[in-house]
């Protein structure tokens, strides 16, 4: 789905029990703030909080600082600047034991182990070959283990022993930081010292506020503030540790390291002025978001339109592979003068129309063309007919080098939200096409505009074409009616050797594989529907398999390859966060809702508050009391996993969020027990 708005999105990295006066500050008076001031500015702001992002799974799978760290690269990613802000204290933090270790580091851990520990080792991590390199993953907590204090004994045993092996290893200083650092450590490494991408430029764009604590007790007095060794005083191994990471960081960060005063009072750490804290924490961080509003390149609304579209198409190319037969027909079509006729592709929904219009456009658009296309469904501009063919029209006589004003008669002016008006101005647009500079117009997924207007009946659609004009468009069979007179191309299904090529890509990017006897089952299961969408949906699911799975599941069909990918999403996100919020996009008035919608409702549903509440930590409830919607990290963890599969409308002015194919709907409203109707 096309980025509609700037995204300024910031990790918050610090450890938890000893900061909870600042995030519940950070919550309550600077984040908000910011909100409001990007939504002024037409943009988003969203604070990554982990302490609400964590669930239960995800810690007893194992995963939770590899969540911390992908959310971190996200964020490098969404929003070059700024990106991440930390806050420390006195206190190092959980060092855990390292979720993966890649095969040549183990190669070199296990000659330093005694029998006793190697057994321990490879009872806890297993070989995934599927990796890309093979790496050990450790196993999931089960049974006993559940329970915290028994497996923090046991990780205990297991760091003491990785880091002797290590450190007598010839293995790398900077591969060596995972098994000797916090968690927090470790992010702050990901997010500030060495980052995603180097060019980012930490020390411009990165905050770290300090505290400083008057009084602060060396023993188990201050117990959640410092680390303690078994003894109840402060640990010499952890404090050392803290403050180099603090000097690291004041030496890359210089005048964005920010101390600051706190006093300790009943037990606690008090900062000495909150609000000095609070206001500068908000100025810090607003200034260098209007820096960067102040460099983007500002865009009127025409070529705002354009780009996203121009994104969404580079999108479905970059590991498009196969269809050259239907692509040789498109282009056959363009350059043959005689045929005066739309070209119509006509496939189910699945079958992958976006990516072969995609791969048309860059087949057939040069520099010599007027060429406009439009991905209906994937913007709000689009679903609307009235809105769609103003783009169009303003795009066709611009990229002609005429004023529109000038072009469109008088008395025409006066009538632009009419249809027929805006149908005679399109069709006026087209005589544009000259042999100098034809006119190619593309235009993916008929079926996905809303028909008030009628406009799902194509009148408005040219039966017979200019001179030097061609147009290509799509749609599902529903419109095949509307599309008679047209030339009519049926999308066949995907072959299995394309389905191999496409495959393999995927799994090139994703730095993963399968074993032979996992590839060959995922193709065995596409053959049944050869559909580029089951073929998206399989490779979603397996993409997780490791190569020491053995139970190998996928159903036959689409329908139930959706239900078993959110039976997925349901264990990564909860499975009344997903039920919520599936529910309430089907149940809307246009299958879809706008983000702070779903973000609000998702407050005011009592039933899921009263869950989510109960699942968050005892000590971090507090901190939600007052909040008018859910924590952003909750809903954009979900919404990161579905993006692929959705898509924006516009409903009565409003853009919402609902899914691109209709397979989607169907299913989900079967599912989750909806009545909802599906138009």
């Amino acid at each position: 789905m096309p980025q509609q708005s700037k995204t300024f999105r910031v990790f918050i990295s610090s450890t938890f029990t000893d900061m909870r006066e600042e995030r519940r500050i950070l919550q309550k008076e600077v984040f908000p703030k910011l909100e409001i001031f990007c939504e002024a500015k037409h943009a988003k702001f969203q604070a990554v909080d982990l302490r609400w992002g964590v669930n239960e799974e995800t810690t007893l799978k194992q995963e939770t600082l590899e969540l911390c760290l992908k959310e971190i690269d996200r964020c490098q990613r969404i929003s070059p600047k700024p990106n991440f802000v930390i806050l420390l204290g006195d206190k190092y933090g959980w060092q855990p034991i390292p979720s993966k270790i890649p095969e040549d580091e183990m190669k070199l851990i296990h000659p330093e182990l005694s029998e006793n520990d190697k057994n321990l080792i490879n009872n806890w991590y297993w070989l995934d070959e599927n990796a890309i390199p093979a790496e050990y993953v450790l196993q999931p907590r089960e049974n006993e283990y559940k329970e915290f204090k028994k497996w923090e004994f046991l990780e205990s045993n297991i760091r003491d022993f990785l880091r002797k092996a290590v450190f007598s290893s010839h293995i790398s200083i900077d591969k060596k930081l995972k098994y000797f650092s916090s968690a927090t450590h470790q992010e702050i490494i990901r997010g500030a010292l060495k980052p995603y991408d180097d060019g980012k430029n930490p020390e411009e764009h990165v905050f770290a506020f300090v505290r400083k604590t008057n009084g602060l007790p060396l023993n188990n007095a201050a117990e959640g503030f410092i680390d303690l060794d078994k003894d109840g005083f402060q640990n010499s191994y952890s404090k050392d540790q803290l403050n180099d990471l603090k000097n690291d960081l004041e030496t890359k960060l210089k005048s964005n390291y920010l101390e600051y005063d706190a006093k300790w009072i009943d037990g606690k750490s008090h900062i000495n002025n909150v609000e000095e804290f609070a206001n500068k924490a908000y100025k810090y961080i607003e200034d260098i978001i209007q820096s960067q509003l102040n460099d983007l390149h500002i865009e009127d609304e025409l070529n705002y339109e354009i780009n996203l579209h121009r994104e969404f198409k580079n999108r479905l190319n970059e590991h498009f592979k196969g269809r050259e037969e239907i692509l040789a027909k498109v282009k056959e079509y363009i350059n043959n003068p005689e045929d005066k006729k739309v070209f119509s592709l006509i496939g189910d929904s699945g079958t992958g129309k976006s990516s072969v219009m995609a791969q048309a456009i860059l087949q057939n658009e040069n520099a010599e063309s007027n060429t406009a296309y439009r991905f209906i469904g994937t913007t709000s501009k689009t679903t609307n007919l009235e809105s769609l063919l103003r783009n169009l029209c303003d795009q066709i006589v611009k990229t002609d080098g005429k004023d529109m004003n000038s072009f469109i008669e008088e008395a025409d002016q006066k009538s632009l939200h009419e249809i027929n008006t805006l149908t005679r101005i399109f069709r006026k647009c087209l005589t544009l096409g000259t042999v100098e500079k034809p006119i190619l117009i593309f235009l993916d997924a008929l079926d996905q505009l809303s028909d008030s207007g009628s406009a799902r009946s194509l009148y408005w659609l040219p039966k017979d074409l200019p001179d030097h004009v061609k147009i290509v468009v799509s749609s599902t069979p529903e419109l095949d009616k509307s599309l008679l007179g047209t030339h009519i191309e049926n999308l066949s299904d995907l072959s299995e050797e394309e389905a191999r090529l496409i495959l393999d890509q995927w799994f090139e990017v994703a730095q993963r594989r399968v074993t032979p006897q996992q590839y060959d089952f995922v193709i065995e299961k596409f053959n049944k529907t050869q559909l580029p969408l089951y073929l998206k949906l399989a490779f979603e699911n397996v993409r997780h398999w490791q190569s020491y799975d053995k139970a190998l599941a996928l159903k036959d069909d689409v329908k139930g390859i959706i239900n078993d990918f959110f039976v997925y999403l349901e264990k990564e996100h909860t499975k009344e966060l997903v039920t919520n919020v599936i529910c309430y996009m089907l149940c809307g008035r246009y299958q879809g809702l706008a983000e702070s919608e779903i973000l609000e409702i998702l407050v005011f549903d009592k039933d899921y508050w009263n869950i989510f509440l109960n699942k968050s930590h005892e000590s971090h409830r507090d901190e939600l009391e007052g909040v008018t919607k859910i924590p952003i990290i909750v809903w954009s963890r979900l919404f990161l996993d579905l993006e692929p599969f959705l898509t924006e409308k516009d409903a009565d002015g409003v853009s919402i969020i609902n899914f691109f194919h209709k397979q989607f709907v169907e299913v989900l409203t079967e599912k989750y027990g909806l009545t909802t109707e599906i138009t």
